[in-house]
Protein backbone atom coordinates (compact mmCIF):
# COMPACT_ATOMS: atom_id res chain seq x y z
CA UNK A 1 0.00 0.00 0.00
CA UNK A 2 1.19 3.11 -0.81
CA UNK A 3 1.99 6.41 1.28
CA UNK A 4 -0.23 9.07 -0.84
CA UNK A 5 -3.01 6.14 -1.65
CA UNK A 6 -6.54 7.97 -0.82
CA UNK A 7 -5.28 11.36 -1.21
CA UNK A 8 -7.38 12.31 -4.12
CA UNK A 9 -4.75 14.09 -6.07
CA UNK A 10 -5.39 13.50 -9.90
CA UNK A 11 -2.97 14.09 -12.98
CA UNK A 12 -2.06 17.78 -14.21
CA UNK A 13 -2.43 18.92 -11.06
CA UNK A 14 0.35 21.35 -8.70
CA UNK A 15 0.95 19.23 -5.93
CA UNK A 16 2.75 20.66 -2.73
CA UNK A 17 4.41 18.07 0.19
CA UNK A 18 5.52 20.03 3.18
CA UNK A 19 7.37 17.97 5.42
CA UNK A 20 9.04 18.30 9.19
CA UNK A 21 12.99 17.97 9.40
CA UNK A 22 12.42 14.50 12.09
CA UNK A 23 11.29 13.03 9.49
CA UNK A 24 13.10 10.07 7.45
CA UNK A 25 14.30 11.35 4.11
CA UNK A 26 13.76 7.57 2.11
CA UNK A 27 9.75 7.81 3.14
CA UNK A 28 10.07 11.74 1.75
CA UNK A 29 11.24 10.08 -1.93
CA UNK A 30 9.32 7.54 -1.66
CA UNK A 31 6.13 9.86 -1.13
CA UNK A 32 7.66 12.54 -3.59
CA UNK A 33 7.60 9.68 -6.53
CA UNK A 34 4.44 8.25 -5.70
CA UNK A 35 2.76 11.89 -6.04
CA UNK A 36 4.99 12.11 -9.30
CA UNK A 37 3.36 8.99 -10.97
CA UNK A 38 -0.24 10.63 -9.66
CA UNK A 39 0.11 14.13 -11.82
CA UNK A 40 1.86 12.79 -14.58
CA UNK A 41 3.86 14.55 -16.64
CA UNK A 42 1.53 17.93 -16.80
CA UNK A 43 1.70 17.93 -13.20
CA UNK A 44 4.07 18.66 -10.84
CA UNK A 45 5.04 17.95 -7.46
CA UNK A 46 7.21 20.29 -4.99
CA UNK A 47 8.83 19.79 -1.61
CA UNK A 48 8.93 22.13 1.67
CA UNK A 49 9.86 22.51 5.08
CA UNK A 50 7.21 23.65 7.19
CA UNK A 51 10.10 25.95 9.17
CA UNK A 52 10.50 27.56 6.17
CA UNK A 53 7.09 28.24 4.52
CA UNK A 54 6.64 31.56 5.57
CA UNK A 55 10.32 32.11 3.78
CA UNK A 56 10.04 30.23 0.44
CA UNK A 57 7.15 33.36 -0.98
CA UNK A 58 5.76 31.24 -2.89
CA UNK A 59 2.80 33.06 -5.42
CA UNK A 60 -0.26 33.49 -4.32
CA UNK A 61 -2.36 30.48 -5.53
CA UNK A 62 0.28 28.48 -6.80
CA UNK A 63 -0.58 24.80 -6.15
CA UNK A 64 -3.70 22.91 -6.39
CA UNK A 65 -3.50 20.71 -3.35
CA UNK A 66 -1.05 20.93 -0.51
CA UNK A 67 -0.32 18.06 2.10
CA UNK A 68 1.14 18.54 5.59
CA UNK A 69 1.66 15.60 7.99
CA UNK A 70 1.78 13.16 5.44
CA UNK A 71 5.40 11.69 6.51
CA UNK A 72 5.19 9.75 9.72
CA UNK A 73 6.44 9.81 12.06
CA UNK A 74 5.06 13.65 12.08
CA UNK A 75 5.09 15.33 15.64
CA UNK A 76 4.81 18.81 13.96
CA UNK A 77 1.45 20.71 15.35
CA UNK A 78 -0.20 22.97 12.95
CA UNK A 79 -1.32 26.65 13.47
CA UNK A 80 -3.82 29.75 11.91
CA UNK A 81 -0.10 31.00 10.80
CA UNK A 82 1.07 28.39 9.03
CA UNK A 83 -2.49 27.32 7.71
CA UNK A 84 -3.09 30.81 6.70
CA UNK A 85 0.14 30.95 4.30
CA UNK A 86 -1.31 27.36 3.17
CA UNK A 87 -4.70 29.09 2.38
CA UNK A 88 -3.15 32.12 0.21
CA UNK A 89 -0.59 29.91 -1.63
CA UNK A 90 -3.82 27.25 -2.47
CA UNK A 91 -5.77 27.98 -5.91
CA UNK A 92 -9.62 28.93 -4.88
CA UNK A 93 -11.42 25.78 -4.07
CA UNK A 94 -7.79 24.00 -4.06
CA UNK A 95 -7.59 21.45 -1.25
CA UNK A 96 -5.76 21.18 1.93
CA UNK A 97 -4.97 17.73 4.27
CA UNK A 98 -3.32 18.16 7.30
CA UNK A 99 -2.51 14.99 9.45
CA UNK A 100 -1.70 15.91 13.05
CA UNK A 101 -1.29 13.90 16.62
CA UNK A 102 -4.44 14.87 18.91
CA UNK A 103 -5.84 14.14 22.24
CA UNK A 104 -9.61 12.60 21.85
CA UNK A 105 -11.15 15.11 24.19
CA UNK A 106 -9.19 17.71 25.98
CA UNK A 107 -6.18 19.22 25.60
CA UNK A 108 -2.97 17.18 26.24
CA UNK A 109 -0.09 19.21 27.11
CA UNK A 110 1.35 19.97 23.55
CA UNK A 111 -1.33 19.00 21.86
CA UNK A 112 -4.94 19.98 20.54
CA UNK A 113 -8.39 18.38 21.21
CA UNK A 114 -9.68 16.95 17.95
CA UNK A 115 -12.12 19.61 17.72
CA UNK A 116 -9.68 22.39 18.51
CA UNK A 117 -7.48 21.40 15.84
CA UNK A 118 -11.16 21.83 13.30
CA UNK A 119 -11.43 25.19 14.57
CA UNK A 120 -7.44 26.33 13.61
CA UNK A 121 -8.37 25.12 9.80
CA UNK A 122 -11.23 26.92 9.74
CA UNK A 123 -10.16 30.35 11.91
CA UNK A 124 -7.37 29.72 8.71
CA UNK A 125 -10.04 30.41 6.11
CA UNK A 126 -10.29 27.14 4.95
CA UNK A 127 -14.50 25.22 4.01
CA UNK A 128 -15.83 22.44 3.85
CA UNK A 129 -13.73 21.05 6.42
CA UNK A 130 -14.28 16.85 6.69
CA UNK A 131 -14.36 15.38 10.64
CA UNK A 132 -11.24 14.05 11.54
CA UNK A 133 -10.53 10.46 10.06
CA UNK A 134 -7.55 8.55 12.58
CA UNK A 135 -4.66 7.48 10.72
CA UNK A 136 -3.08 4.04 11.01
CA UNK A 137 0.60 4.00 12.73
CA UNK A 138 3.24 1.68 13.65
CA UNK A 139 4.00 1.15 16.92
CA UNK A 140 7.34 2.54 16.80
CA UNK A 141 5.47 5.46 15.03
CA UNK A 142 3.60 6.47 17.89
CA UNK A 143 6.25 5.82 20.55
CA UNK A 144 8.29 8.40 18.51
CA UNK A 145 5.48 11.38 18.06
CA UNK A 146 5.39 10.39 22.11
CA UNK A 147 8.85 11.11 23.18
CA UNK A 148 9.10 13.89 20.10
CA UNK A 149 6.14 15.71 21.97
CA UNK A 150 6.86 14.92 25.59
CA UNK A 151 3.25 12.88 25.64
CA UNK A 152 2.69 10.80 29.22
CA UNK A 153 -1.33 10.41 28.01
CA UNK A 154 -2.95 7.93 25.06
CA UNK A 155 -2.91 10.33 21.70
CA UNK A 156 -3.57 9.41 18.32
CA UNK A 157 -3.09 10.76 15.04
CA UNK A 158 -6.16 12.26 12.81
CA UNK A 159 -6.13 13.63 9.03
CA UNK A 160 -8.50 16.62 8.38
CA UNK A 161 -9.86 17.74 4.70
CA UNK A 162 -10.71 20.85 3.57
CA UNK A 163 -10.80 23.44 0.69
CA UNK A 164 -10.12 26.64 -0.08
CA UNK A 165 -13.14 29.13 -0.90
CA UNK A 166 -14.00 29.58 -4.43
CA UNK A 167 -12.14 33.15 -4.37
CA UNK A 168 -8.78 34.43 -3.84
CA UNK A 169 -7.75 36.10 -0.73
CA UNK A 170 -8.22 39.65 -0.27
CA UNK A 171 -10.42 39.76 -3.47
CA UNK A 172 -13.69 41.98 -3.62
CA UNK A 173 -16.62 42.11 -5.77
CA UNK A 174 -19.44 44.81 -6.29
CA UNK A 175 -22.49 44.25 -4.87
CA UNK A 176 -25.97 44.88 -6.52
CA UNK A 177 -28.14 46.61 -4.25
CA UNK A 178 -31.13 46.91 -6.90
CA UNK A 179 -32.51 43.36 -5.52
CA UNK A 180 -35.97 44.78 -4.04
CA UNK A 181 -35.98 48.18 -6.20
CA UNK A 182 -37.82 46.38 -9.03
CA UNK A 183 -40.80 44.89 -6.59
CA UNK A 184 -40.99 48.50 -4.94
CA UNK A 185 -41.26 50.52 -7.72
CA UNK A 186 -43.70 48.16 -9.67
CA UNK A 187 -45.67 48.29 -5.44
CA UNK A 188 -45.87 52.13 -5.94
CA UNK A 189 -46.68 52.24 -9.70
CA UNK A 190 -49.68 49.68 -8.91
CA UNK A 191 -50.66 52.05 -5.58
CA UNK A 192 -50.75 55.56 -7.63
CA UNK A 193 -52.79 53.27 -10.17
CA UNK A 194 -55.31 52.78 -7.83
CA UNK A 195 -55.35 56.59 -6.96
CA UNK A 196 -56.34 57.54 -10.56
CA UNK A 197 -58.24 54.95 -11.38
CA UNK A 198 -61.63 57.26 -10.29
CA UNK A 199 -63.48 57.04 -13.11
CA UNK A 200 -65.65 60.55 -14.25
CA UNK A 201 -68.91 59.33 -12.92
CA UNK A 202 -67.05 59.04 -9.01
CA UNK A 203 -66.29 62.60 -9.13
CA UNK A 204 -69.86 64.26 -10.12
CA UNK A 205 -70.76 66.44 -6.93
CA UNK A 206 -74.35 64.82 -6.42
CA UNK A 207 -73.13 61.49 -6.09
CA UNK A 208 -70.08 62.07 -3.85
CA UNK A 209 -71.11 62.24 0.03
CA UNK A 210 -69.69 64.73 2.19
CA UNK A 211 -68.91 64.70 6.14
CA UNK A 212 -71.20 66.96 7.97
CA UNK A 213 -68.18 69.41 9.83
CA UNK A 214 -70.83 69.89 12.74
CA UNK A 215 -71.00 66.45 13.47
CA UNK A 216 -67.24 66.47 14.08
CA UNK A 217 -67.87 68.84 17.49
CA UNK A 218 -68.78 67.53 20.88
CA UNK A 219 -70.78 69.46 23.47
CA UNK A 220 -67.61 70.91 24.83
CA UNK A 221 -66.59 72.90 21.47
CA UNK A 222 -69.74 74.88 21.44
CA UNK A 223 -68.63 76.37 24.87
CA UNK A 224 -67.78 79.84 25.07
CA UNK A 225 -63.87 79.80 26.97
CA UNK A 226 -63.63 81.61 30.10
CA UNK A 227 -61.77 84.92 29.16
CA UNK A 228 -59.39 84.48 32.21
CA UNK A 229 -58.36 81.23 30.49
CA UNK A 230 -57.45 82.86 27.68
CA UNK A 231 -54.53 84.95 29.33
CA UNK A 232 -51.11 84.18 28.82
CA UNK A 233 -48.61 82.24 30.58
CA UNK A 234 -45.50 83.45 30.06
CA UNK A 235 -44.71 84.44 33.98
CA UNK A 236 -45.87 80.98 35.41
CA UNK A 237 -43.58 78.38 36.23
CA UNK A 238 -41.95 77.43 38.99
CA UNK A 239 -39.60 80.34 38.71
CA UNK A 240 -40.20 84.23 39.68
CA UNK A 241 -43.04 85.99 37.35
CA UNK A 242 -41.50 88.19 34.84
CA UNK A 243 -43.10 89.56 32.18
CA UNK A 244 -41.89 89.51 28.28
CA UNK A 245 -40.80 92.24 25.95
CA UNK A 246 -43.66 93.98 24.49
CA UNK A 247 -45.63 92.50 27.21
CA UNK A 248 -49.82 92.70 25.59
CA UNK A 249 -51.40 89.88 28.08
CA UNK A 250 -50.94 92.81 31.43
CA UNK A 251 -48.57 90.43 33.66
CA UNK A 252 -46.07 93.77 33.12
CA UNK A 253 -48.85 96.02 34.65
CA UNK A 254 -49.63 93.55 37.41
CA UNK A 255 -45.89 93.20 38.71
CA UNK A 256 -45.43 96.96 38.39
CA UNK A 257 -48.57 97.37 40.39
CA UNK A 258 -47.33 95.22 42.89
CA UNK A 259 -43.48 96.36 43.58
CA UNK A 260 -45.55 99.78 44.34
CA UNK A 261 -47.96 97.67 46.69
CA UNK A 262 -44.90 96.70 48.43
CA UNK A 263 -43.21 97.95 51.59
CA UNK A 264 -39.71 98.78 50.45
CA UNK A 265 -37.85 97.00 52.96
CA UNK A 266 -34.77 94.81 53.08
CA UNK A 267 -33.64 92.13 54.87
CA UNK A 268 -30.20 90.46 55.48
CA UNK A 269 -28.92 87.53 53.19
CA UNK A 270 -26.13 86.35 54.55
CA UNK A 271 -26.91 87.62 58.74
CA UNK A 272 -24.20 89.61 58.93
CA UNK A 273 -25.28 92.87 57.46
CA UNK A 274 -25.68 94.31 60.92
CA UNK A 275 -21.92 94.48 61.50
CA UNK A 276 -21.21 97.11 58.89
CA UNK A 277 -19.64 97.58 55.39
CA UNK A 278 -16.23 95.63 56.48
CA UNK A 279 -18.83 92.48 56.90
CA UNK A 280 -20.79 93.17 53.84
CA UNK A 281 -21.09 91.97 50.46
CA UNK A 282 -20.80 93.97 47.25
CA UNK A 283 -24.04 93.78 46.42
CA UNK A 284 -25.76 94.30 49.94
CA UNK A 285 -28.69 96.46 50.15
CA UNK A 286 -26.98 98.18 53.50
CA UNK A 287 -24.07 99.07 51.98
CA UNK A 288 -23.08 102.56 52.98
CA UNK A 289 -24.95 102.34 55.80
CA UNK A 290 -23.95 102.48 59.60
CA UNK A 291 -23.98 99.13 61.48
CA UNK A 292 -27.43 98.03 63.53
CA UNK A 293 -28.21 96.07 66.08
CA UNK A 294 -29.15 92.05 64.90
CA UNK A 295 -33.06 92.05 64.31
CA UNK A 296 -33.75 95.70 64.36
CA UNK A 297 -35.92 96.87 61.42
CA UNK A 298 -34.24 98.71 59.00
CA UNK A 299 -35.69 100.58 56.33
CA UNK A 300 -34.01 102.11 53.31
CA UNK A 301 -34.72 105.57 51.26
CA UNK A 302 -36.36 105.50 48.01
CA UNK A 303 -33.09 105.83 46.59
CA UNK A 304 -31.05 103.44 48.04
CA UNK A 305 -33.14 100.74 46.05
CA UNK A 306 -32.92 102.74 42.69
CA UNK A 307 -30.28 101.32 40.32
CA UNK A 308 -27.35 103.39 39.40
CA UNK A 309 -28.01 105.25 35.98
Amino acid sequence: MGIVDGLGVSTGQRVLLIWSGNQGVEKLQQAVEELRKEVGDTGKVQVENIERLTLSSHPDSSFDVVISGLIQPCSYLHTTDSLGEVCRILKPNGDLIVIEPVNEASENGAIKAKDKLVSTVKLSGFVDISQPEKVALSAEEMNSIQNSLSLTKEFLVVKITSKKPNYEVGSTSQLKLSFGKKKAAEKSQEDVAKVWSLSASDMLDDDVELVDDDALLDEDDFKKPDPSSLRATCGDGPKKKKACKNCTCGLSEELEAEAKSKKKTATSACGSCYLGDAFRCASCPYLGMPAFKPGEKVVLSGTQLKADA
